[in-house]
């Protein structure tokens, strides 16, 4: 298929995606106004899941499949992505990343997992912002998942690895000892199953704990936590670290992190912010605010991409990046890989798109 026809392919079914969004929203807003729900956008974000299932199971083939161009392809270590692009750590439905993955993406990151199963905070917990006229989403859902008994069960016989792409398994905990047990159970399984295609994703930088404290707020159990899990795979891992850490902070985690074998950094996760300065109501989200995510926080990424650069770690780069522009701006700043998250939401025909402009560069 030649570029122009995937431009007019893609051009239509993402004109029609965030038509049909922005008339859904609307319709919801008015619907939970007269309700006296205001301000549940999860429900918006599970009504256009549904329909992107039933586009897949009817126009699945015309709308969401595009070959990767040949030339994109980006090794790290014995991992081979067919494009840098990579859907980060928010999302566990299978048939959504599944979706993704045949858009174009060249790896895809299975949601965080906990030791237990959770159910995530209270609704309201995902609202959608403009900053300076881009789109962002706060969210506080609270890291809801299956725990990782039935996760590590359930991994092996995934559609996913059909795709032959490598799956990131991010793990989350409230101590290292959750993380290391988290870690264990998971890999005994996928060893087991005689998998390889993987890497792993230690969220360090996750404050949906019962402290809302984060294992990368001390250096010295991010050491610990890494002593342990490292010897135990020869898999790359990837250590997510947050925008809110001062420079010195993420300097010293990357530090610890290069003298590690098969490492790279996530740079980063989401920005907590509070609810009173977006002018969100009261009871708009659990504990007072949340991560944001978008194109607001680009500027952050770039910068701390610049530090880990400079200590000699390869990175990907996560936080607002929607276009080919800003992966080119993240590439020149150092970075190899690409993670999408809201961009996946707010309009996933953006991979493609991205996948054809990184071609033409």
């Amino acid at each position: 298929m030649g570029n122009e026809e995937v431009f007019l392919r893609t051009w239509i079914f993402s004109f029609v995606y965030r038509f049909v969004r922005s008339i859904t929203r609307l319709l919801f807003r008015i619907g939970q106004w007269t309700s006296g729900r205001e301000g549940d956008i999860e429900s918006i974000v599970q009504f256009g899941d549904r329909n992107l299932y039933r586009t897949d199971r009817w126009l699945g083939r015309l709308a969401f499949q595009y070959t990767i161009p040949a030339s994109i392809e980006y090794e790290l270590y014995d991992l081979r992505f067919k494009s840098p692009l990579i859907g980060a750590s928010f999302k566990s439905d299978l048939n959504i990343l599944e979706i993704w993955l045949k858009m174009g993406l060249g790896g895809i990151t299975h949601k965080t997992i906990m030791h237990k199963e959770r159910k995530g905070n209270q609704r309201p917990r995902l609202q959608q912002v403009r900053i300076d006229r881009q789109q962002a989403l706060i969210n506080s859902i609270g890291l809801p998942g299956m725990g990782v008994d039935r996760f590590s069960k359930t991994l092996p016989g995934s559609v996913l690895w059909d795709h032959k792409r490598p799956i990131g398994i991010s793990i989350g905990g409230e101590d290292v000892e959750e993380y290391y047990s988290n870690f264990l159970k998971i890999e005994s399984e996928l060893k087991h199953n005689d998998l390889s295609c993987y890497f792993y994703e230690l969220n360090i930088s996750c404050p949906n704990t019962d402290t809302g404290m984060a294992i990368g707020d001390s250096t010295n159990e991010l050491e610990t936590m890494l002593n342990r899990i490292r010897p135990e795979t020869s898999v790359p891992l990837g250590v997510k670290v947050s925008p809110d850490w001062n420079d010195d902070q993420l300097y010293r985690i990357g530090e610890i992190v290069r003298s590690y074998s098969e490492m790279f950094i996530n740079s980063g996760n989401t920005r907590f912010v509070r609810s009173v300065d977006f002018d969100l109501k009261e009871g708009s989200m659990p504990r007072g605010g949340g991560g944001l995510s978008g194109g607001p926080l680009l500027p952050r990424t770039l910068g701390m991409i610049r530090i880990f650069r400079d200590i000699g770690i390869p990175l990907m780069a996560t936080g607002g990046i929607s276009t080919v522009h800003h992966v080119r701006a993240a590439k020149e700043a150092g970075a190899v890989l690409f993670g999408l998250a809201t961009a996946l939401i707010m309009d996933p025909y953006c991979v493609p798109r991205i996948n054809c402009g990184l071609a033409r560069s």
